[in-house]
């Protein structure tokens, strides 16, 4: 066994009295960190950027990166402590029928043999004194902060506990299913891989991996999780199990069935929409509410400031962190259009007021309005749409179909921020056509390029009379494209251009355009322009 020297992930076991009755004489919940009160709990909760008024005017490169901070941000509320004490409650009631080599402990490893023996993954429930349930589940929409408070909860205990004879005691287990799907199969193999990381002379992933039969491994796993008295067991993002059908939904309700009889607490966070198709929502959903695991929805409102509900709350916490130079104050009118804007949703909020942040920074207006709110849930917050439409409407059907989408991760929102206004700082990018500096600034890019200078000068003139370029890189792309020599006209069609030309047209014929655009090397569209059969576009466009 390794030492906790070696092992950065284990720490030695520090014992505490326990006063509760069927948590005394256990070395199992003596290990465990002290109940905490409330206060405590939101303390360990809260995190906040570090933040001063003064950083405001710090440059634009180092406040972008501060208001990327906020993607960390937690307000505690209600919930959040309600799911902290739940887990905590979980895995001590777990902890209490459980003992370190006591005799359940090793009727329990019997168990699991004969069930492998017979070719099941789990022992059938015995007929012993009925015990409370140990399975639950954490349902709720995508962008609550399910995963986010999962993680900080298990922030309060070890990963790992080493106690005096050499048992490893393991509190919990957070296996999260990747984005792109996992089976029945790799889930097994990612419980065994995240025990080698925190036992690490254990060596389960290699010992069991040639294992073909999903329900062979999950039998492994149980006795896993036995061996190194597991608190708690969390399978996070279950919505992301592939294959959802029959056969698995049979294993995981297995999986939950024997949570009890393993004395091992499953919990299960995801969408409802994936618990339905498990199958399992009907044996644990029920009786997840009273264990402390309510349903995770969008945040309540009150609409008004002074009478904070739980979106009031959040707002309100989140709203100072502003590193604009012109922060803007927050009130009811604000404060509601947020919540349309993202239904009650906390990620939603947190990356919208983000976005409006790096708006006000990148396009130097360092302020925001409610137009730019709604601009950006229109452009860069746009794939989460139909979930907030659904969340409006109160569109059942709807909200199930969409939970699954998940907007843009922060990172991609901040390079799609600076991708916007990259022009913003190139060199250059602020000449119009206007500018008396655009025309020999083109010119001279031309020069270099090999063409003559009184032509490169005339050219630059053209690009800019004609008003349709933006910015320096506009306008010397428009400018080259006018150097480019005509397409020769061979074989028929000149013959056909020299028979037409011989021919009288009419005053407001169009194919006069053609003709004298080649006599007087200009364009046939500055020849329609000319004969009033055409208007440039930025006229129709009413850029005058």
């Amino acid at each position: 066994m390794n030492s906790p020297i070696f092992n950065p992930y284990c720490v030695e076991a520090r014992y505490t009295e326990q006063r509760i009755p069927q948590f005394r004489d256990n070395a199992l919940i003596a290990a465990l960190p002290p109940i905490p009160s409330d206060e405590q709990l939101a303390e360990e909760l809260f995190e906040l950027p570090e933040f001063s008024v003064e950083q405001r005017d710090w440059s634009a490169s180092e406040r972008l990166c501060m208001v990327a901070e906020l993607a960390h941000l937690l307000r505690p509320l209600q919930r959040h402590l309600s799911l902290a004490r739940a887990f905590d409650t979980l895995m001590r009631t777990g902890y209490s029928r459980r003992g370190i080599r006591s005799k359940e402990h090793i009727e329990t490893y019997q168990r699991l043999y004969e069930a492998k023996q017979e070719g099941r993954a789990f022992p059938t429930q015995s007929k012993r004194k009925a015990n409370p349930q140990l399975s639950s589940a954490l349902i709720g929409l995508p962008g609550t902060g399910k995963t986010t408070t999962v993680r900080r909860i298990f922030l309060r205990y070890p990963e790992a506990i080493l106690h005096s004879d050499g048992v490893m005691q393991i509190p919990y287990l957070h296996i999260e299913c990747p984005h792109d799907g996992i089976s029945v199969k790799g889930l097994a193999l990612s419980i065994l891989r995240k025990l080698d990381l925190l036992v690490p002379d254990a060596n389960y992933f290699q010992l069991y991996k040639p294992s073909l039969a999903a329900d062979v491994l999950l039998n492994h796993c149980a006795r896993a999780l036995h061996n190194h008295y597991v608190g708690v067991l969390v399978i996070d993002e279950i919505q992301n199990l592939r294959n959802a059908g029959k056969t698995n939904g049979a294993l995981m309700a297995s999986l939950v069935t024997s949570a009890n009889e393993l004395s091992v607490p499953v919990v299960f966070a995801g969408t409802m929409k994936a618990l339905k198709a498990l199958g399992v929502d009907a044996s644990v959903a029920r009786r997840s509410s009273g264990a402390g695991f309510p349903t995770w929805d969008a945040l309540s409102r009150s609409g008004d400031l002074n009478e904070p509900g739980e979106w009031e709350d959040l707002i309100s916490t989140l709203w100072p962190f502003q590193w604009l130079q012109k922060p803007v104050e927050l009130d009811d009118v604000m404060s509601n259009f947020m919540y349309e804007c993202c239904q009650g949703i906390p990620d939603f909020a947190v990356k919208l007021f983000m976005c409006a942040q790096w708006r006000g920074v990148l396009d130097g207006t360092e302020t925001f309005s409610i137009e730019t709110l709604a601009a950006i849930m229109s452009n860069e917050l746009s794939r989460v749409a139909p979930i907030v439409d659904a969340l409006k409407t109160g569109d059942i059907d709807a909200r199930c179909r969409y939970e699954d989408i998940t907007p843009p991760e922060f990172t991609s929102l901040l390079d799609d921020a600076l991708n916007a206004y990259e022009g913003v700082r190139q060199r250059g990018a602020a000449l119009t056509a206007d500018n008396p500096a655009l025309v020999p600034r083109v010119a001279s890019i031309l020069v270099e390029a090999g063409i003559n200078e009184d032509r490169a000068f005339s050219m630059a003139s053209k690009v800019a009379k004609e008003g349709k370029a933006v910015g320096l890189v506009d306008a010397t792309s428009a400018a080259l494209k006018l150097a480019k020599p005509p397409a020769p006209v061979r074989g028929k069609k000149k013959r056909a251009i020299d028979a037409a030309a011989l021919v009288e047209l009419a005053p407001d014929d169009y194919r006069n355009a053609i003709h004298r655009a080649s006599e007087s090397d200009t364009t046939t569209f500055d020849e329609l322009v000319a004969m009033g059969a055409a208007r440039p576009l930025h006229e129709l466009l009413g850029y005058v």
